[in-house]
């Protein structure tokens, strides 16, 4: 980690200044702390396991974090159905929502098991009583056009940490070059007449459009570790039928509009931007999203 900071740097694409202000700020949070007068094991939460444990802030830092990409005919926030079908392998995999350096550094080599405590956004649309039944399906094989009243589907990627997660030249940066699966599953739900919310769990600005295309509303939520709850606070109503969480999630980076173009992140690059940084629908200021002009499917980028 270390030498890579370095080279960042040394490139140009970290300021000295940065680098400067990161350590200034973890200083002043030790001394704040008296981490110089003592050491950690002095304190009087020493050992004590709930000391570290904060569900409700966690939660909060996932609802306030989710990007609202589109949201057609305000399907979003979803009201209580008869019948509610969730797909995508993603929507019960707590490895998926936390990602990498996770338990084991890449994070790809743990199971629901190794998060106790932990809540899947299946979990928590179930806890929240979505609908008066919830039917499952990763792969959406239970799908029926006049079965359900709405679909969540949940993709995203598996976990990887450092190189091990790189997109490396000239392998397109598109998501359904990556996982087929994630796309094939949204194909089976989408185009019937049932209203599909997606949610995409990701570490990174991804090319997605035809993802978005296939779904009537689309958000990402990062990678919201164990706190799946904090997703279904703001995609659905609250008990009274209101809404209980708006958006307030936007952009950090811009979001691209080719699977080629992957420079346009780098301060002063120009490729085609989809969504600007700094991007995010929410409930209070709503905006039509029509359908998005999808870039030519490519195994191999230029």
């Amino acid at each position: 980690f270390i030498d890579n900071t370095v080279a960042d740097v040394e490139r140009g694409d970290i300021p000295p200044s940065r680098i400067d202000d990161a350590v200034r700020r973890i200083l002043r949070v030790k001394l704040r702390a008296g981490l110089f007068e003592q050491g950690p094991s002095a304190s009087r939460y020493a050992g004590q396991d709930a000391a570290i444990k904060a569900d409700d802030l966690a939660r909060r830092a996932v609802r306030e974090s989710l990007v609202l990409l589109k949201n057609q005919r305000r399907l979003l926030p979803l009201k209580h159905v008869r019948r509610l079908l969730v797909v995508g392998a993603a929507a019960d995999s707590l490895p998926t929502q936390v990602g990498g350096w996770s338990v084991t550094w890449q994070g790809d080599q743990t199971t629901n098991a190794d998060f106790p405590g932990a809540v899947t956004i299946l979990a928590a649309l179930r806890a929240a009583q979505a609908a008066d039944e919830i039917v499952y399906s990763p792969d959406g094989s239970q799908f029926a056009s006049g079965r359900f009243d709405a679909v969540v589907a949940v993709l995203g990627e598996t976990p990887y940490a450092e190189f091990k997660g790189d997109v490396a030249a000239p392998a397109p940066l598109a998501h359904s070059a990556r996982y087929p699966q994630d796309r094939d599953v949204l194909r089976t739900v989408a185009g019937h007449g049932v209203p599909v919310a997606t949610v995409l769990l990701t570490g990174r600005p991804d090319y997605v459009t035809d993802l978005i295309n296939l779904s009537d509303a689309f958000v990402v939520a990062w990678l919201p570790g164990s706190q799946g709850g904090g997703v279904t606070d703001v995609l659905l109503r609250d008990a009274a039928g209101k809404v209980g969480h708006d958006f307030r999630g936007r952009l950090p980076f811009a979001w691209p509009a080719d699977p080629c173009r992957t420079d346009f992140v780098r301060p002063g690059a120009s490729g085609r931007v989809l969504f600007p940084l700094g991007h995010g629908l929410t409930y209070s200021k709503p905006a039509r999203v029509g359908r998005l002009v999808e870039a030519p499917a490519v195994d191999r980028c230029q």
